[in-house]
């Protein structure tokens, strides 16, 4: 193996770990987030639930280019019954978290028998 090779090996490496980094980075704080935002509304947040869906570079509200991530996630009112929800994390903060109406615990959806 020559030098440049071994170079090369080690920048990609260190690409991918950087990458993995920012993506755990981003995740945790889309978990955190959803699960506080669960909890402030008396509802059950899953946890496994936590989902990846998109990620693309884009700019935060300062202007700057940052990678955006939006997670979907899912909670529950009464337990039996799953909601979705999305978190949107712009470079290590949250920007925004998006829930799906839901019924009051005990109270039937209106048209459900």
């Amino acid at each position: 193996m020559t030098l440049e090779t071994f170079l090369l090996a080690v920048l990609i490496l260190g690409s991918a770990a950087l990458v993995w980094s920012v993506l755990m980075a981003a995740q945790e704080q889309a978990r955190r987030a959803a699960s506080r935002r669960c909890r402030d509304l008396g509802l059950q947040f899953l946890d496994e639930s936590l989902v990846r869906i998109r990620t693309r570079p884009g700019r935060a509200r300062s202007g700057r280019m940052r990678l955006i991530h939006w997670y979907r996630f899912e909670f529950s009112a009464d337990g039996s019954r799953r909601h979705k929800g999305i978190v949107e994390v712009v470079g290590r903060a949250v920007r925004r978290i998006e829930m799906e109406p839901w019924p009051e615990p005990g109270v039937e959806e209106q048209g459900r028998i």
